[in-house]
């Protein structure tokens, strides 16, 4: 008799117990369709997609897609197309076959890497780029470092210069046209180290790991701000200067993408705390209208020093390809 109260104080225990955890699950799974929900949200429908071209420049590769992340979401927001940045070859001819093998909307690319694409694949310019300072155009240095015995250019004879590529303009071709117009021969008289960015560059000769080198202005400006003072390195001479990186884009692009690009990048200003935040990751102050006609005298400066020809790519004997 006591076994089976017992038993039947268990099975009311058990029966009172079943709505309590199935009460319990219930509540658990309402939860978790709740929380679900809150946390999803419809996918973004996009007009489209495209492709950004973007030369890294002085930068690294890992650097150059950090410092343009931010803009280019940005121009996917305010264009409505989905734009995805892949990262250009630093040989201009590698570039060349990418943008013949991949469909590219557009391309932020320096000046010499625009007026091959422009020959061999249309491109046209629609902007150019604004540096901090406020200038369109920039130049190159040669440095070596500071206790060096070398004190002109022409002390440059035999020695082995640290550069970043030969499609950089104010990395490379800058300095070469200088040395050309010191009467030296940059391709007999001087040997190169290339694939270094060019902090790099500038490290390795403050270091003593190189002796001389080839920068941009603005990259050995922006150092000297990063690091608080001036770098122990000398400067041996200044090229001139040349117009800056621009925006292009090619002939199948749709119109309306390009029109809203133009404007989406002419709207950046450094007045604005996000636009300044995603201007000054690029080193840039804005973007201004361009045209073909601004790059003219470059082209013409190229071709008088045998670096471009008129529906050719350069040789490897007279510079820009690696």
């Amino acid at each position: 008799m006591f076994e089976n109260s017992t038993q039947n104080k268990n099975s009311k225990t058990r029966n009172n117990g079943q709505p309590l955890v199935i009460t319990l699950c219930f509540f658990l799974i309402l939860m978790a369709l709740i929380v679900g929900g809150i946390g999803c949200k419809p996918a973004p429908q996009y007009k489209g997609k495209a492709k950004i071209l973007v030369c890294p420049g002085p930068f690294s590769y890992t650097m150059m897609e950090a410092r343009f992340v931010f803009l280019i979401d940005y121009l996917t927001q305010e264009t409505g197309w989905k734009l995805d940045m892949v990262a250009a070859p630093r040989d201009v001819e590698a570039a060349l076959r990418l943008v013949k093998t991949e469909k590219f909307a557009f391309a932020i690319v320096n000046p010499y890497y625009y007026l091959v694409l422009g020959e061999k694949e249309g491109a046209v310019p629609i902007l150019k780029m604004i540096y901090s300072d406020g200038h369109d155009s920039y130049r190159g240095l040669i440095v070596c470092q500071e206790g060096s015995p070398i004190q002109s250019l022409n002390d440059l004879r035999g020695k082995q210069i640290l550069a970043s590529s030969r499609s950089s303009i104010g990395g490379f071709i800058g300095q070469w046209i200088l040395l050309k117009q010191q009467g030296l021969d940059p391709d007999r008289d001087l040997t190169y180290q290339f694939g270094e960015p060019q902090e790099g560059i500038i490290e390795k000769v403050i270091s003593r790991r190189a002796e001389v080198g080839f920068i941009r202005e603005d990259v050995y400006e922006g150092f000297k701000k990063a690091k608080g003072h001036t770098p122990e390195i000398k400067v041996l001479g200044y090229s001139q200067y040349f117009p800056n990186p621009c925006v292009v884009t090619f002939p199948d692009t749709n119109p309306e993408l390009v029109e809203k690009l133009k404007a989406a990048l002419l709207k950046l200003k450094l007045d604005n705390p996000t636009h300044r935040a995603m201007l000054e990751r690029i080193r840039m102050s804005g973007f201004s209208p361009a045209s073909v006609e601004d790059y003219k005298n470059f082209q013409d400066l190229l071709i008088s020093y045998g670096l471009l020809s008129s529906g050719t790519i350069p040789s490897s004997q007279t510079a820009p390809s690696q």
